[in-house]
């Protein structure tokens, strides 16, 4: 009978706390979690289905598509001048360094491609070439090409000139004629390849760095050179027009250094080493508002 009175004591408490709950909140929130774990599996499903489709196509365009389009772009080519008188230095992308002589001009791209650095030059300049095994370093004149990996070295190829000069100061170079025989050389250490341009030929000869490339350093230095040779790079250095009367001139020669002398005090310094005296012509001013340059006229006592 106790049995039978509890019994029915415990069913009474549980119809009791029955009655206290609130359905229709408890279904309120059982609805809301249903709804959550609902959108929760087709968020995941829609992302993983996203993923699925956007991450071959981010990949294809990371790897193929977006260097392929880096490839069609047209490079931007960047020129570089150095005026009569003028030392110009320059970094290029690579960091490599080079210094322009008077007269001179460098075109390069504003960044290297993958394969190659290339350059351009007209004119004279030394080159100063950051080490890069899988990536040369190719300088191109009109007629002919410079190629190195790490290395320093100096290129005169003017246009003017009846021949083209590669000398090496430091590291390996090679030096290949884009005419004639189209032939190559390897240049060591205090060599010099001259190419002839009107035969597209190459000989190899030994040079002193020094005398080659004292000009980057502000110095005119000359060994036994012919008065030729000199009064074309006072005319450049200078910014004037020299002619030499008579042909007898050009076989003069001279041993010299120059640092900060004048065009007056150089002249001066040649005439009291050879029979020869100079007169320098002023400059006109022309219509346009601009002057002539002056002339320098060099002739026999």
């Amino acid at each position: 009978m106790a049995d039978f009175n509890k019994e029915i004591c415990d069913l009474s408490e549980n119809l009791v706390r029955q009655k206290e709950i609130d359905t229709a909140k408890a279904w309120s929130r059982l609805s809301r979690k249903i709804a959550f774990d609902l959108f929760r599996v087709k968020a995941w499903n829609t992302a993983r289905t996203a993923a699925a489709i956007l991450l071959p196509a981010f990949l294809l365009h990371q790897y193929v598509v977006g260097p392929m389009l880096k490839k069609s772009e047209p490079q931007e080519m960047i020129t570089i001048t150095s005026a009569p008188g003028m030392v110009t230095k320059a970094v290029l992308p690579d960091g490599s360094e080079v210094w322009l002589n008077a007269l001179s001009s460098l075109t390069y791209p504003r960044r290297f491609t993958e394969k190659e650095r290339a350059v351009r030059l007209s004119g004279e300049a030394y080159f100063k070439v950051v080490s890069d095994k899988k990536h040369r370093f190719n300088v191109e004149t009109r007629k002919m090409t410079v190629s190195a990996c790490g290395t320093e070295f100096n290129v005169n190829a003017y246009e003017s000139e009846t021949s083209h000069e590669v000398t090496l100061a430091r590291g390996q170079v090679e030096v290949s004629s884009q005419t004639g025989s189209k032939a190559t050389e390897a240049l060591a250490v205090n060599e010099k390849a001259v190419l002839r341009l009107e035969t597209g030929h190459i000989h190899v000869v030994t040079a002193d760095p020094y005398v080659e490339t004292a000009w980057k350093d502000g110095k005119m230095v000359f060994r036994r050179e012919k008065l030729d040779k000199i009064v074309t790079r006072l005319s450049r250095k200078f910014g004037v027009d020299i002619r030499l009367e008579g042909d007898k001139l050009k076989e003069y020669e001279y041993t010299a250094t120059f640092t900060d002398e004048t065009l007056e005090d150089i002249l001066d310094l040649l005439k009291r080493s050879a029979p020869i005296t100079y007169s320098i012509s002023k400059q006109r001013q022309l219509n346009n508002e601009t002057f002539t340059r002056k002339e320098v006229i060099i002739k026999s006592r």
